[in-house]
């Protein structure tokens, strides 16, 4: 499996900001453009990467594997 570099830097600053909107922000991408994206990784992964909050998101195991 192939992943695109931009999708894997946008998990990174999502991750890294605990936020997938300051992850967007920092990737000049809109909201429903980076929840897709993260959510294609994640289909393609088969598995959760991130634990969504009302308070932000977390990796799960896999996620911080990745």
């Amino acid at each position: 499996m192939r992943y695109d570099l931009d999708d894997l830097r946008l998990f990174l600053h999502i991750v890294t900001e605990g936020s997938i909107t300051a992850g967007a922000h920092r990737m000049h991408l809109s909201l429903p453009s980076a929840s897709a994206r993260v959510r294609s990784l994640e289909h393609h992964a088969g598995v959760a990467l991130l634990i969504r909050g009302r308070r932000g998101v977390r990796p799960t195991p896999a996620g911080t594997t990745l």
